[in-house]
């Protein structure tokens, strides 16, 4: 038979890996993009 609690921990184990790895990449790409903004305002500069 089946251990339907073990199957579950299995499940919940996945899916909140899911969301973590989900969490983590838009934290990347949210650092990204604040760096790329802050690249491109320093070269759109005058120099002076």
């Amino acid at each position: 038979m089946s251990d339907w609690g073990f199957a579950f921990r299995i499940a919940a184990g996945g899916f909140g890996m899911v969301f973590f790895l989900l969490v983590v990449l838009s934290f990347l790409v949210w650092a990204t993009s604040q760096a790329v903004l802050r690249l491109t305002k320093e070269k759109s500069k005058p120099q002076s």
